[in-house]
């Protein structure tokens, strides 16, 4: 899919003035479809991959600097012996550098928050489990992605983002140190609200 969206940035954009900076929208939001390997929750179930998908908003004080905010989702299931499911939605904010240069822009960011994991068995403050297999019982951590990613201007409304990647933390419990290190992979569709003038 990457080779395909690097050969539509090639193309010309009707409109467009060759060599000119577009330079970045005041206001965007972003649709993508993000995958995430993730590991041990709980202890002893190893890595799954997660698909899901996220919303991000972002503000731009200026070419270079924005504020982002994003709600994402993922699912696995049977990601154990006890073939529980595992669900997380996080919740994330912080800024953004970005680097527009004609139709593309590369940006790295870092943002902070929380997550909630849910349709798994999370132990309790003990170290023992509080509920039984299949159980909803939840519970809520600090999360933390650190990343980068590229879009590439398709017209003034709308953008392309082939690939976006996220070192992503999370504090879940689960009977060992209470820390997941994660890598979160995604793509997707930048609306641009307020084009760039």
């Amino acid at each position: 899919m990457i080779p395909i969206a690097i050969l539509l940035a090639a193309l010309p954009i009707p409109g467009q003035v060759p060599g000119r900076t577009s330079g970045t929208a005041p206001l965007e939001v972003t649709l993508a479809y993000s995958a995430m390997r993730f590991n041990t929750i709980p202890a002893g179930c190893g890595c799954s991959w997660m698909p899901g998908g996220k919303a991000e908003f972002r503000v731009a004080f200026s070419r270079h600097i924005g504020l982002v905010g994003e709600i994402a989702g993922q699912h696995a299931g049977a990601i154990n012996s006890a073939h529980q499911d595992l669900s997380l939605v996080s919740y994330l904010f912080g800024p953004r550098l970005s680097w527009p240069v004609h139709r593309f822009t590369p940006f790295v960011q870092g943002l902070i928050g929380g997550v909630h994991g849910f349709d798994a068995t999370f132990p309790n403050p003990n170290n023992s489990t509080t509920v039984p297999n299949n159980s909803t019982n939840g519970s809520d951590a600090f999360a933390l992605a650190a990343g980068g990613g590229l879009n590439i201007s398709l017209s003034r409304h709308v953008a392309l983002r082939p690939l976006q990647a996220d070192y992503f933390l999370t504090t879940l419990p689960n009977d060992a140190a209470n820390r997941q290190n994660s890598l979160r992979l995604g793509a997707g569709i930048v609306f641009k609200l307020s084009p760039p003038r």
